[in-house]
């Protein structure tokens, strides 16, 4: 998988890597914080924000915040149709491996296939015709500069296990074949979840809070 300096030096437009990554990132979130970058964080369905810093073929890094408050209440055991590998940019991150098994005759949960329309901002979320059920197969906690990956097709489940919060980089592949895939009542039925943008102040006001917190002069939550 790409290296995440290669990847975040093409977004900065620079050739080589020079500051650390923790330098890297928050230079590219000053320069959103400013208006020298032009983009929109995501408040994604999942409970965090998402500054999608860069889109370049299959390849994508976005800065996700995390928000104790914010996040309480949404760990959707989920698996995305593309490959990552994340770094801590400050707090702590729990990734909760999960593995899931088909179920027929006690199921807790049925899949749902979620197709997303980028342009428009929205996940139409499909039930298939898969029960199943699923247990724990591990937790990684990592701290700030910690990196862990993930498989395309793999469950996890993410989490702040110490309640405050936290910020990664991340770094995706598109792979051809999975698709994303959440998992939910074994009842449920089709829904369409909109994928709201913030608008150019709030974006501001989150960049420049993560780029305070990444170089140590911010205490504030996101927001």
């Amino acid at each position: 998988m790409n290296d995440l300096f290669t990847t975040l030096d093409l977004a900065a437009g620079r050739t080589a890597a020079g500051p650390g990554l923790d330098g890297l990132v928050g230079g590219l979130l000053a320069e959103v914080a400013d208006g020298r970058r032009v983009l929109r964080a995501v408040d994604h369905p999942l409970g965090f924000y998402c500054l999608p810093v860069l889109r370049e073929g299959a390849l994508g890094v976005c800065v996700h915040v995390f928000d104790p408050v914010r996040a309480a209440g949404r760990r959707e055991i989920h698996c995305h149709s593309w490959e990552l590998k994340s770094s801590v940019l400050y707090g702590r991150v729990g990734n909760l491996r999960v593995g899931v098994f088909d179920e027929a005759e006690r199921p807790s949960h049925r899949a749902f296939e979620v197709y997303s329309d980028a342009a428009a901002g929205v996940d139409e979320v499909r039930p298939t015709a898969r029960l199943v059920r699923w247990e724990p197969l591990g937790e990684e906690v990592s701290g700030r500069g910690g990196t862990y990956t993930l498989a395309a097709g793999e469950f996890h489940v993410t989490a702040l296990p110490d309640g405050e919060p936290a910020a990664t980089v991340v770094l995706g592949r598109t792979v051809p074949g999975p698709v994303d895939v959440v998992l939910g009542p074994v009842d449920g039925g089709a829904r369409r979840v909109v994928r709201r943008l913030c608008d150019a102040d709030r974006t501001a006001r989150i960049a420049g809070e993560v780029a305070r917190r990444i170089g140590g002069r911010d205490d504030s939550g996101p927001g």
